[in-house]
């Protein structure tokens, strides 16, 4: 049985010195003791969750019936007060309208000409036109709704934003660059104002 499966053939090489084959074993261990521990360190430690900040602004926003205005200030104060120096922030949002939508309809048009002639040789032609138009119901789980065929947002009136860092202009500039870019609201409906500290 000369050709079994030896470990010690593997760290000593066909008769080799003991530092060699003493190295390669300490090397192996190690190999198999990194990639042990990884593998553990997989199983037992948890994926590292959201922030805190986001979960609770998620939970937040997620948990109450809220405004379009609302909603879009809450997004707009989170991530204006992310910018550097511009301390606490307010936001105050105003809209034009609440946005609506337009629902996917089902058109039936039936048009019938009926042509009637009495035993004295008169003719009575009567036309019957009917146009019914429904919106369609999607059945899902149990719950009925409409199919909306386009939504239009809501149009953004105006927006105020009060910062504690923005009395610095270079501040003061980020805050109002956000706000045009983020909301795509032009200029003259922005205006950022300093909040005393």
């Amino acid at each position: 049985m000369g050709n079994e499966f030896n470990l010690s053939n593997i760290f000593n090489k066909g008769g080799s010195d003991n530092k060699e084959a003493s190295y390669r074993k300490y090397l192996m261990i190690a190999l198999i003791l990194g990639v042990g521990l990884m593998l553990i360190g997989d199983l037992f430690i948890p994926d590292k969750p959201d922030s805190n900040e986001s979960i609770r602004e998620k939970s937040t926003i997620a948990s109450r019936d809220i405004t379009p205005e609302e909603e879009i200030e809450e997004r707009l104060k989170a991530i204006l007060s992310k910018v550097q120096g511009s301390g606490r922030v307010d936001v105050k949002v105003t809209l034009d309208n609440s946005g609506n939508y337009t629902y996917a309809r089902n058109y039936h048009d039936s048009n019938q000409d009926v042509s009637e002639e009495d035993s004295s040789g008169g003719i009575r032609s009567t036309n019957q036109y009917d146009n019914r138009r429904e919106v369609i119901v999607l059945s899902q789980g149990g719950e009925e709704r409409a199919l909306v065929k386009r939504e239009v947002k809501p149009e953004i009136r105006g927006v105020m934003v009060v910062a504690e860092g923005a009395n610095d202009s270079r501040i003061k500039s980020d805050l109002f660059n956000a706000v045009r870019v983020g909301l795509g609201v032009p200029s003259h409906k922005i205006t950022i104002l300093s909040k005393e500290r």
